[in-house]
């Protein structure tokens, strides 16, 4: 998918390959009469695949780009030169609906997106009970208002990105495609179609009136294999049950028979919410790590040995679920960046000498005009809350864990701080945290961009759930030995044992499900990061 000459990313403007826009026009496969729109035209992919139908249909391209819309026009369509919302505002709003609407909306970030047009889309948006925010993305309300242009009978056929599946921000619009169409398929590619972004897109086909209800996933390799297999393709997909809520999505390339085990669990209330267990929140933002964490040697050197404290300052420090004092003083030997600068929120003449002597030459440096250095009442005392009685990874590469804290260390926001809820045993929540319905759940909790790993927000962890049930019986110690030595699979066979056999009595093939859904969702990722 190239871009389009003279644009350039804040434009977000990107040709749709005639493959694809041939496949979506003969999925919605237009018939006479049939009243069609096209709210992002281009230069008219979409226009020039509805060619071969020659079928006297209403067709409406919309275009902001004059260039383009002028290209668009060889096609012999109506073209409208403007933008979609003023457009629909004045239009299509409570006065127009469409059989067919397809489309490849432009991807711009709320800073990016010209304001005046911005201030129509959101307004348009609240009116229809959307609560835009600076998190919205541009082609958010082309999908929305697009779905609200369609007749009862209609269909709609874009090019969004796959964020559609897990960001937060489109989690309003999920809730709504899941009401608004009897059945909704996506298509996704397991390698990136787009030559010039590294944005991963899916196609979003959605009938508001169909026999057969539900959604479902197709997932195929690449372009090569939507031009081989055409519309057919959309027949080798499992037909799922919509779930009419604001949940990601990305639990649908599971099977309905690995879905209905892990909905079994996930209302099962022998096993416990997280939030029962432990809080959690972010760490610590320094505003300048460069000055405010160091290596022991450096501390030792400027004289700040009591002007410190210990920190873990990147998630590879911790290689088991245990960071014991010994670990801890191994990080400090290697002149890793384990300690931070701690001087208290005291005025500067109040501090050692060693330490108003590094805060000078921090100031010397212009650290202290960061911008979160700089709005702080003493830019050099980094404000915190609770200590952390362990941490949870924030960006796991195979799976997720807990770390148990017994040196009172503090934490970067590069890792989440856990603290326990009263009379709640750390050591058995950390232990049971690495089971195979717990990781399962990770899958669909956290979100996957082009990298490959798996990122989690607090909320996102306060939603996992875990079995303690049997979990006093686990030995942390052997559980700490088998991570540090790789050997996943075997603390896996040894929890599951304990908790989901002999307590939860799950059966070979659930527990087998489970493996499945953790293998199936974990090497999907890791692919994408391999491709990208």
């Amino acid at each position: 998918m190239k871009a389009i000459d003279g644009y350039d990313k804040l434009r977000g403007g990107y040709y749709t390959p005639t493959d694809i826009a041939t496949f979506i026009i003969r999925w919605a496969h237009p018939i006479q009469g049939s009243r069609i729109l096209e709210p992002s035209c281009g230069d008219g992919s979409f226009l020039s695949a509805l060619e071969e139908y020659n079928c006297a249909a209403s067709v409406m391209g919309i275009e902001l780009d004059p260039n383009e819309a002028k290209k668009a026009e060889q096609y012999g369509y109506a073209i409208e030169q403007g933008d979609y919302f003023s457009f629909y505002d004045k239009n299509i709003e409570e006065k127009t609906r469409y059989d067919i609407i397809v489309g490849n909306p432009p991807f711009i970030r709320y800073q990016n997106f010209d304001e005046k047009y911005r201030t129509v889309a959101f307004e348009l948006m609240k009116k229809h009970g959307f609560h835009p925010n600076r998190l919205t993305n541009i082609w958010l309300p082309f999908l929305l208002l697009s779905c609200e242009a369609l007749t009862d009978n209609g269909k709609i056929g874009m090019v969004i990105p796959a964020e559609l599946f897990q960001v937060d921000y489109a989690s309003e619009a999920r809730e709504y495609l899941s009401t608004h169409f009897d059945r909704l398929t996506l298509v996704a590619f397991k390698k990136l179609v787009f030559d010039d972004i590294q944005q991963e897109v899916i196609l979003l086909l959605g009938e508001k009136s169909s026999n057969d209800k539900g959604i479902r996933v197709v997932e195929l390799e690449d372009l090569n294999e939507l031009i081989r297999d055409g519309v057919s393709c959309l027949e080798r997909a499992e037909m799922k049950r919509l779930d009419h809520s604001t949940d990601k999505w990305v639990k649908y390339y599971l099977t309905n028979e690995e879905l209905e085990v892990l909905n079994k669990l996930n209302t099962d209330a022998r096993i416990s919410d997280a939030q029962d267990l432990y809080e959690v929140n972010v760490g610590l933002v320094s505003g300048e790590n460069d000055f405010f964490l160091a290596s022991w040697e450096s501390v030792v050197e400027r004289n700040l040995e009591e002007d410190v404290s210990p920190i873990i300052s990147r998630s590879e420090q911790v290689k088991g679920i245990l960071l014991s004092e010994e670990e801890y003083l191994e990080l400090r030997e290697k002149g890793k960046k384990v300690s931070i600068f701690t001087p208290g929120d005291k005025p500067v003449e109040e501090l050692s000498e060693s330490a108003r002597a590094y805060i000078g030459w921090g100031e010397n440096k212009g650290y202290n005009k960061n911008y979160k250095c700089r709005i702080r009442k003493r830019w050099y005392y980094v404000p915190m809350s609770w200590r952390a009685d362990a941490f949870l990874i924030r960006q796991a590469n195979l799976y997720p864990k807990m770390i148990l804290n017994s040196v009172g260390a503090l934490v970067t926001d590069t890792l989440h701080k856990v603290r326990f809820n009263e009379g709640v045993d750390g050591k058995a929540v950390a232990s049971a945290f690495l089971n195979t319905y717990t990781l399962a759940l990770s899958e669909t909790l956290g979100r996957s961009y082009g990298g490959g790993v798996l990122t989690f927000e607090p909320s996102e962890m306060r939603k996992m759930r875990i079995p303690m049930m049997g979990s006093d019986k686990l030995d942390v110690k052997k559980i700490d030995r088998l991570q540090r030595e790789g050997k996943y699979e075997e603390i896996l066979s040894y929890t599951d044992k304990i908790l989901l056999y002999d307590n939860l009595h799950l059966t070979e093939r659930e527990v087998a499900l489970l493996h499945s859904i953790w293998d199936k969702m974990r090497d999907r990722r890791l692919m994408r990061k391999q491709c990208s």
